[in-house]
């Protein structure tokens, strides 16, 4: 971050090295039992602020060569759903998981006639193809016309 660094307030500091851990580029150390930080080299990550257990550490921001305190960033808005919601969104996925298994079965039960047919619609011995009642070709016409001939 462009112009960002780091403070440490040196008469709360109690020496803890904490902050020493947490940088990830080595800018802070202990001088005289004290956190400095080496601006050239802190990139202005926080790390430090956040490891800090004394809160001794606040990031700055350099304007003309003077250290002003970054302003603070809102806390983020944290959604928390009412009982209601909570009530409702449980029903809805009841609701969906009943659904989802009679459609699952109803698939289930399609695919089954499907094959089923097709299974029916072809031979096993000659695989050759029939009609839907089972007959092949003209010996099911002929049995019908004896029998009504007959």
């Amino acid at each position: 971050m462009d112009g960002q660094t780091v403070w440490v307030d040196a008469a709360r500091c109690t020496s803890c090295g904490v902050c020493v851990e947490a940088c990830p580029v080595g800018a802070i150390a202990l001088v005289d039992g004290k956190a400095r930080v080496d601006e050239e080299l802190c990139t202005g990550c926080g790390a430090c602020v956040a490891a800090c257990p004394e809160g001794v550490i606040q990031p700055v921001v350099t304007v003309q060569g003077e250290l002003v305190p970054v302003p603070e960033r809102p806390a983020p808005t944290i959604y928390r759903p009412s009982s209601l919601a909570q009530t409702a969104g449980t029903a809805v996925v009841v609701a969906g998981t009943g659904l989802l298994m009679k459609a699952a079965s109803a698939l289930a039960r399609a695919v089954g006639r499907w094959l089923t047919q097709r299974s029916a619609m072809t031979s096993p011995s000659t695989g050759s193809r029939t009609s839907p009642a089972g007959d092949r070709g003209g010996a099911g016409r002929q049995r019908r016309h004896r029998r009504r001939g007959g």
